[in-house]
């Protein structure tokens, strides 16, 4: 009798299996920032400038776990945040032509407010996450280095200052994003507004203090690139 009941299990294991992948990518990451933000001495942040951004302008957008950090000479806020997206990942309702739903998606982000009077521009990886740059005018610049071309893209806004954006990208900084690998962040900039985002929500002590330092060493540099050249008020 039970052979008679294999051909009706496959197919029950295969919607069971395809309904623990919707789950593995609709449950959230466990939130570890607060222990480690506690460990660190940080204070409960504001919540972020959201829409500032093309990442913070992702549908039905929610920041969650603020924490203030340390950015530039002031300070900046350590969030996750989450959106909805189409869960197209099942191939058994792709072959049906149906949709499965929605699920979230996640990634941990720094945001600062930096006047630094810097033409907006991104760094986007070429794998992972990338965001939509919604109504951001902007287009690709090249730089010399190969490798960083296959490894990323850079845009900026048609009328920005493409002397200051290579200034930004000198050699020291693009063997460092090279070297970050697949940790390599997303980047955006735009109106004083400076946001650092992961691929991936951070879970680890390891991954929350590796974005961290990812965002003050591009905030310095954004900072000294835009204040330092920029025309005597007299």
């Amino acid at each position: 009798m039970a052979a008679h009941l294999v051909p009706y299990l496959m197919p029950l294991a295969f919607v069971a299996l395809a309904g623990m992948r919707y789950l593995r990518f609709s449950s959230p990451a466990p939130d570890t920032a607060a222990a480690w933000a506690v460990r660190k001495g940080f204070l409960p942040g504001e919540p972020p400038m959201t829409g500032a951004t093309p990442i913070l302008r992702l549908p039905m957008g929610e920041a969650s776990g603020c924490w203030e950090v340390p950015i530039g000479d002031g300070s900046g806020t350590l969030f996750r945040w989450t959106w909805v997206v189409e869960d197209d990942r099942s191939p058994m309702m792709r072959e049906l032509n149906e949709p499965v739903g929605m699920r979230t998606a996640e990634v941990s982000v720094v945001q600062a407010m930096l006047a630094a009077g810097f033409p907006h521009f991104r760094v986007v990886p070429h794998r992972g996450f990338v965001a939509p740059a919604g109504d951001w005018d902007e287009e690709p610049v090249e730089l010399e280095s190969v490798e960083f071309g296959q490894r990323f893209r850079l845009l900026a806004g048609h009328d920005g200052d493409r002397e200051a954006l290579l200034r930004l990208f000198d050699p020291e900084t693009i063997v460092w994003f090279i070297g970050l690998g697949e940790a390599a962040p997303v980047v955006e900039y735009g109106l004083g507004t400076l946001d650092v985002a992961t691929r991936y929500a951070c879970t680890t002590d390891v991954e929350h203090e590796a974005l961290l330092e990812a965002a003050q060493r591009i905030a310095k540099r954004v900072l000294a690139e835009g204040l330092l050249h920029q025309p005597d008020p007299a």
